[in-house]
């Protein structure tokens, strides 16, 4: 059976039905999710029951290699290829709100780009929930392809060619608080980026910033702020964002390389969430720079 498309948002986003992933999926409906995917920005798959060596297979036929996700102040006892973002800890116990974990976890309600602070950005995300609370939680994801259409013409010439350090720190300090440790900030130094990414398979470009986005080298260190500041203030505006309300079941894949994304707050301390991410590897640095 064909998949059965249906859009989210005006601009991007789309829900596909027709694809059980734990059912098995031949390669040419993977490769109609592929392409959804570099169409669409955001895709959501409902109702999909899946355990992590599933998930594991489907990211890598649809997507490509995985990256590690490397034990750190919000994940301390991982280190493998499924990111448990959750505030459920191992013994099945509900985290108190003032562990580290959850205290790291705050960074992600800021938009952000999963893997920007890396050498090699990532490619997408696979995001699938197991467990979910019964209100708020949702997920908001902010189309960096429909912000940069709709910027000024001469703001689009002044960006382009520019370049943007992203840094691990850097989304941390936003919060005025700093959990990363030196043995990671040695392992994630400042990176530089392309500011402005086309899409390789139809050419369209997006903005690449978020919480991770520390500078644009060239320019005085507030100018440069105060940009990044601006950009993100106009490509969060609401009609360039969609709100996914979780359900149990739901896989959601994004595009790491022109969506931005941030959790919203839920009752933390009172219901359980789990959800499982794998994180898929990006091709090469996004400046020529970058690769030296």
């Amino acid at each position: 059976m064909p998949l059965e498309i249906r859009k989210l948002n005006p601009l991007f986003g789309a829900e596909l039905r027709g694809a059980d992933i734990a059912a098995g999926l031949d390669d040419a409906t993977l490769a109609a999710i592929r392409a959804a995917f570099e169409e669409y920005s955001v895709l959501v798959l409902p109702d999909q029951e899946l355990d992590d060596e599933r998930q594991i297979d489907f990211s890598r036929r649809c997507f490509g290699e995985l990256e590690t996700h490397h034990a750190h102040a919000g994940n301390r006892d991982t280190h493998d290829m499924i990111a448990r973002i959750s505030n459920v800890d191992r013994d099945g116990n509900i985290m108190r709100a003032d562990d580290s974990r959850m205290q790291f976890r705050l960074g992600n309600r800021l938009w952000h780009a999963d893997s920007s602070f890396k050498k090699v950005p990532s490619l997408a995300s696979l995001l699938h929930a197991r467990e979910v609370v019964p209100e708020h939680g949702e997920t908001e994801f902010a189309s960096m392809r429909a912000a940069y259409a709709a910027l000024p013409e001469e703001r689009r010439a002044m960006l382009e060619g520019r370049t943007v350090i992203h840094y691990h720190r850097n989304s941390r300090r936003h919060l005025n608080f700093e959990v990363t440790s030196d043995d990671e900030a040695k392992r994630l130094p400042p990176v530089e980026h392309a500011l402005v990414r086309s899409n390789p398979v139809n050419g369209r470009k997006a903005l690449f910033i978020g919480s991770h986005a520390a500078t644009i080298p060239g320019m005085p260190e507030v100018e440069a702020r105060l940009l990044l500041e601006d950009l993100l203030a106009f490509a969060t505006r609401p009609q360039f964002v969609y709100s996914h309300q979780w359900r149990r079941g739901d896989l959601l894949i994004y595009d790491n390389r022109c969506v931005l994304h941030r959790a919203r707050p839920y009752a933390w301390t009172a219901h359980r969430r789990i959800m499982h991410r794998t994180t898929v590897a990006g091709d090469g640095p996004t400046v020529a720079a970058a690769a030296e």
